[in-house]
């Protein structure tokens, strides 16, 4: 929480009064897929990333006024040092989960996060799956384009009659290799 949550609202905290006093300006928080979807063995991470979506929705809310607007990032594992790091104590389970998502550069996430604030939408979001999942949990958040509105719209349902497969094939995975989270 230290970090992930609570690093995003000092940084927020020590920009907003510049960008209130230019009267513009854009927030980019960056969560995680897991930040959309629980997954074993990331109880601690998938919390702290989950909380970054509550932020994001109130704070574009309560910004609205002052022309300054927020983007929630989902990306699917990075191959940075970091990323290596967790993957020598990954339990194997969570590890043949996100395989399912694949893994980016760190400079394909940044191009796809320029790219997405660029165009002021609220969610950025990576491949496929990402898109999929971010209409599946876009719930109550804001929508930013007619496009983004009528296909999470129309998609939610089927969404989650997949979803419930995809998470079914996870339990299934979890309950064939006991492993310790």
């Amino acid at each position: 929480m230290r970090i992930n949550y609570l690093g995003a609202i000092n940084c927020t905290q020590a920009c907003l009064p510049s960008m209130k006093q230019h009267g513009t300006g854009r927030i980019v928080f960056v969560s995680s897929q897991a930040g959309q979807l629980g997954v074993f063995g990331y109880t601690s991470y998938c919390s702290t990333k989950f909380a970054l979506k509550g932020l994001a929705e109130s704070l574009q809310m309560e910004l609205e006024r002052e022309n300054i607007h927020v983007s929630l990032v989902f990306p699917p594992d990075t191959d940075t040092p970091g990323f290596k790091e967790e993957n020598k104590t990954k339990p194997k389970e969570t590890q043949m989960i996100n395989e399912t998502s694949g893994v980016l550069s760190a400079e394909q996430v940044a191009r796809k996060i320029v790219q997405t604030t660029r165009t002021g939408s609220f969610t950025c979001s990576y491949g496929l799956n990402g898109y999929l999942l971010t209409c599946l949990t876009s719930g109550a958040q804001p929508a930013t384009t007619i496009r983004e509105i009528v296909g999470q719209s129309l998609a939610s349902g089927l969404l989650r009659l997949i979803m419930l497969r995809v998470l079914n094939s996870f339990y299934n995975l979890i309950r064939k290799n006991k492993s310790v989270p």
